[in-house]
């Protein structure tokens, strides 16, 4: 017999994902400048003190929000602001000529790293000449806005940086695009026009390393992701196969990808694109498994790698790909207009925010723009299905270029607008552009199905909350249980008693206060749990035999259900097979099963020719219904010279390998049937020739 106690039988649910909705909600936005353009390049918040590190490029002279004069063409400006907006400071770097801001990088001080590209000479707070045109230029500063020190990397040429990201042990890697041959910094010569420029920084700005890599024409630098064992660094190329490129493009410019281990040493490249222009911008890793999400823009349709068609001219390209680049899959997201991507973050549930801008209707953009152009965020999920997409702006120009996931798991979005008071915009156009950002909430909750259950029947709660949790705590409302509570986000828990149970599931996400959901449960009171018995497996050795629940202690107001569709309190059958007695009372319902075989009965030969024509050599007993089976010859002196447990192996009428002599011989049958007790059949056999 096997027994299922206490499945509910008055209601029945279905188990699916629930979607909590959480799309983001409108918090507050910020808008810095002066009268002239200011250009927002990237955005920071910390964990620590929830401040904000707005940053970018200013070409206003003590105006408005910028205090200081400005010292050239064009100086970084960064503002940062408390967890309320207050302004802690703003500040201006730079030198007599063009200093562009591309990206800050938090540093374990509290403090930042602001990379871009500088075109001045030793004057403010650039404290080394130029190498050569444009080189990179990076500021370490402290918590206070503070200078800490400043290093200029380059080559004779332009060299524009366009990325970097921290190390992971305190140090920098910077990328981006050199026209350059060795000179200066740069100790590697050029392929073609531009080439992609990494270089590594240990944590006070001196360099360990350079790599240039590169084909035939321009290879454009994009973006640097610390995979495992090796840097992803990414941009777009239009050279043919030559350098270090192995792989002529599919026309236009093509997504370029490249392996280089931690030493600086390149291990492989990968071209991805369609017929036309494919501008790679963003990678970044994978969460919970491994490999990279890849985005950018597209100006081709299906065609080469590329397996989605595009709406219009310039849309944004995403990729899901594995560790050795296969594509899992591509989606092309867009309007009948244009759009641009900036920007991508991974959501802890492992989903991809994709950034920029978008001055269209239609396609899959399903917010309407406010304006001439509006910043564009985009959430796909794991397998690239569309989760949701938000417009936000004013009735000009507004231009996304970044977005930061906050550790209470809203986002930050920051860029330059032209816009006044208008639409998602609460604040006065300072001059042409100016910074602007927003934050953004993302509501989540807890969730969980709640399905009434049979007491003493384990019962599964599922985690089924649309984000990823930092921790979860399950509170069982069982007092009578030593395990009333749970921090696994999966949990199996049976109630004794029964009775009404208020379940709650408690979730934690980054620096958001715990948010929790509790859900009501019905107990039952199981009467049939243990009063269901069809006894032991069994035999039939006669006409047929009787069925029937043998338990005492059965409750009497209950139903009978059998296999058979007989819904008597006993059945008698004849034929073999597996028999299934459900016995139900308002609630709950108990199954046993049990198997009904068979007699043993035997087929055994008297005599057998072990002649080697292929015709009754081997000693074979034929039997049914028997569980257990041990075969036995014997000689006339008793010695026993054959034995088996496998009823399909038989004697061949040998001994130690010899054949044994013409002469009766004695078998020995032990057998046992199903529900019956051990038994034994002895008889005699002729072994002839």
């Amino acid at each position: 017999m096997r027994k299922f106690f206490g499945t509910l039988i008055i209601v029945i649910l279905t188990l699916s994902v629930f979607s909590q909705g959480n799309f983001p909600v409108w918090e507050k936005d910020y808008a810095w400048g002066g009268n002239r353009d200011d250009y927002l390049m990237d955005i920071h918040q910390s964990d620590l003190d929830f401040s904000i590190l707005a940053a970018g490029y200013t070409f206003t002279s003590s105006n408005q929000d910028v205090s200081a004069l400005n010292k050239g063409y064009s100086d970084y400006w960064v503002v940062k602001v408390d967890s309320i907006g207050s302004l802690i400071y703003e500040k201006s770097y730079g030198g007599d000529s063009t200093d562009n801001l591309s990206v800050i990088v938090p540093t374990s001080d509290q403090g930042y790293l602001l990379a871009g590209s500088s075109a001045s000479g030793r004057n403010g707070e650039k404290s080394e000449d130029s190498k050569g045109g444009l080189d990179f230029w990076i500021v370490k500063i402290n918590k206070d806005g503070n200078v800490q020190w400043d290093k200029t990397i380059g080559g004779d040429k332009d060299d524009i940086l366009t990325c970097a990201i921290g190390s992971g042990s305190g140090g920098f890697y910077l990328g981006g695009y050199s026209l350059s041959d060795i000179s200066g910094d740069k100790t590697q010569s050029s392929f073609g026009a531009e080439d992609f420029w990494l270089v590594k920084l240990d944590s006070v700005g001196g360099v360990e390393w350079d790599l240039t890599l590169g084909g035939d024409s321009t290879d454009i630098m994009k973006n640097i992701a610390l995979g495992p064992g090796v840097l992803l660094v990414g941009g777009y190329s239009i050279s043919e196969a030559g350098g270090t490129k192995s792989e002529n493009g599919y026309g236009g410019y093509d997504y370029w990808l490249n392996k280089v281990d931690y030493f600086g040493n390149f291990v492989s490249d990968k071209t991805m694109g369609g017929a036309q222009n494919d501008f790679l911008e963003e990678i970044r890793i994978k969460a919970h498994s491994l490999g990279y999400w890849i985005a950018g823009t597209t100006y081709s349709g299906s065609g080469g790698t590329k397996t989605s068609n595009y709406f219009n001219n310039g849309d944004m390209w995403v990729l899901k790909v594995d560790t050795a680049l296969n594509v899992e899959f591509d989606r092309t997201i867009g309007s009948y207009h244009y759009e641009r991507c900036k920007d991508m973050e991974i959501s802890a549930e492992g989903s991809a925010i994709l950034a920029g801008w978008s001055n269209g209707n239609g396609g899959n953009k399903v917010s309407e723009t406010k304006g001439e152009q509006d910043y564009w965020i985009y959430k796909l999920d794991t397998v690239g299905g569309i989760y949701w997409d938000r417009s936000y702006g004013g009735t000009l120009g507004d231009s996304l270029e970044a977005i930061f996931i906050k550790c209470d798991r809203g986002i930050l979005a920051g860029g330059y607008s032209q816009s006044t008071i208008s639409g998602d915009r609460t604040q006065l156009n300072k001059g042409a552009n100016d910074f602007w950002a927003f934050e953004l909430s993302i509501p989540t909750h807890p969730w969980f199905h709640a399905q009434d259950v049979c007491a003493r029947t384990p019962l599964t709660f599922f985690d089924q909350s649309d984000v990823w949790p930092d921790s979860w705590r399950w509170d069982f409302d069982d007092p009578f249980s030593a395990n009333n509570t749970s921090e696994n986000q999966h949990e199996i828990h049976t109630y004794e008693q029964p009775g009404v149970y208020n379940v709650s599931l408690t979730i934690k996400e980054g620096c958001q206060k715990d948010t929790t959901l509790t859900r009501q449960i019905t107990v039952y009171d199981n009467t049939v749990l243990g009063n269901i018995d069809l006894g032991r497996d069994r035999s039939i050795c006669g006409s047929g035999v009787e069925l029937s629940n043998i338990h005492s202690d059965a409750p009497e107001r209950v139903t009978y259900s059998w296999s058979t569709g007989d819904t008597t309190e006993s059945i008698f059958v004849e034929n073999k097979g597996s028999y299934t007695l459900t016995i139900s009372d308002a609630n709950c319902s108990a199954n046993d099963v049990v198997l009904i075989d068979t007699c043993p009965e035997f087929g055994i030969p008297q005599a057998f020719s072990p002649n080697g024509d292929d015709v009754n050599d081997v000693f074979r007993v034929y039997g049914v219904g028997l569980y257990e089976f041990e075969l036995l010859i014997f000689n006339r002196w008793g010695q026993v010279i054959y034995k088996t447990n496998n009823q399909n192996e038989g004697w061949d009428g040998t001994m130690n390998g010899k054949p044994c002599q013409i002469d009766v011989y004695v078998y020995k049958i032990i057998y046992r049937g199903l529900g019956l007790g051990q038994k034994q059949k002895v008889g005699r056999l002729a072994l002839v020739r």
